[in-house]
Formats: structure tokens, C-alpha cells, sequence
């Protein structure tokens, strides 16, 4: 089985003072684009988390704390699964679709988006790869891991759909009037 792991416990520091995943986004928390996302493909679900304000945004998701850096909060919700395949999702992309999530969710092997240029989340971890996962170390993600794997099969997303919302200027880029509403 896969389970999805929404990785939301990041500390913002790019993002200034606020918790950019509380932030108001195109008429919700930016954090609510992405659990919605995961909500709607129906599989099973759990987010880490560092700030109880975000676990009450997501209250349909198991949420296990985490105050480390990306590899912790990786290996927390890894730690979490059991025998089941990990879909890592990303907090802070509100444009990925259910659908694409399904489809890398469905593959055989391990998958990973990309844009045409690189690998990045949405992932699919098989539980076969956790124990490489222990090396991970600091702010360090899975997408070295995921680029060594000679079978990785890639999934090519659709225009714009794997922008995070990293900085101010990131947020600013898609809430003037001007931004598409393609997302």
C-alpha cells in the first residue's frame, strides 16, 4: 500500500517571519492546496508537522511532530509508514494535482516528478529504499537518493504545476492580478 506523507514542518526561514504554510493563498491557507490535493486522491494520509496552528489546518491527515530539518521530518514520517510505500508531497506546492499524485502513486517502481530539467516531489519511495534513506543528513531531501536510482521512472508535470512558494517573492509572483489562474 502507499501512504502519502505531506512534509510541513519546515521552518520558512526563506519566507521572513510568518508561517508561510498558514498564509492566505489564492483564498485559503497555503498549506490547505496542497493537503486538498492529497485528500482528494483518497489514499491514506499523514503530515509532519512542527506548528500545532498548521496540524488544525489539516485535521483529516495523523500528524506526527517533527522540529528537525528536512531529513528529520523525512525520516519521521518514513519511521511512521511501516511496510508501506511513501508519496512524499511538499507542504508548499499548492498547484499538483490529485491526478498526478495517482499517477505516480500507481507506479511499480520508485517515481518522482519533473519538469523536464530535473527530479523533485511528488515521490514515490518504496519501503525497499528506506534504509538508505537513514544516510540522509541536515536539510538534505530524498531527490539525491531519488536521481542515483538507475529505474526511476519520471512523471512530467504539467506547465507550472510544481512551483513551491518558497519566498515573499514567490507568493507576491502568483497573487498579482496577473498571475494565471491556469494552477
Amino acid at each position: 500500500m502507499t501512504t502519502v506523507v505531506l512534509l510541513a514542518a519546515g521552518k520558512s526561514r526563506r519566507f521572513g517571519e510568518k508561517c508561510k504554510l498558514r498564509t492566505p493563498f489564492m483564498g485559503k491557507p497555503l498549506i490547505r492546496h496542497a493537503a486538498d490535493a492529497v485528500v482528494n486522491t483518497g489514499l491514506p494520509r499523514i503530515a509532519v508537522v512542527s506548528d500545532p496552528a498548521v496540524q488544525a489546518l489539516i485535521p483529516e491527515f495523523r500528524c506526527i511532530f517533527s522540529n528537525g530539518l528536512m531529513s528529520q521530518s523525512l525520516k519521521a514520517g518514513i519511521g511512521a509508514l511501516g511496510d508501506d510505500d511513501a508519496l512524499i508531497m511538499l507542504g508548499d506546492m499548492p498547484f499538483v494535482k490529485s491526478e498526478f499524485l495517482l499517477q505516480i502513486a500507481g507506479a511499480d517502481t520508485p517515481a518522482a516528478a519533473t519538469d523536464g530539467n530535473k527530479v523533485s516531489p511528488p515521490a514515490l519511495i518504496k519501503s525497499t529504499l528506506y534504509p538508505r534513506l537513514s544516510a540522509l543528513q541536515g536539510d538534505q531531501g530524498a531527490g539525491s537518493l531519488l536521481r542515483e536510482l538507475p529505474g526511476l521512472m519520471r512523471f512530467s508535470a504539467g506547465p507550472g504545476e510544481l512551483e513551491d512558494i518558497d519566498t515573499g517573492d514567490d507568493f507576491a509572483k502568483f497573487c498579482e492580478p496577473t498571475a494565471t489562474k491556469e494552477h
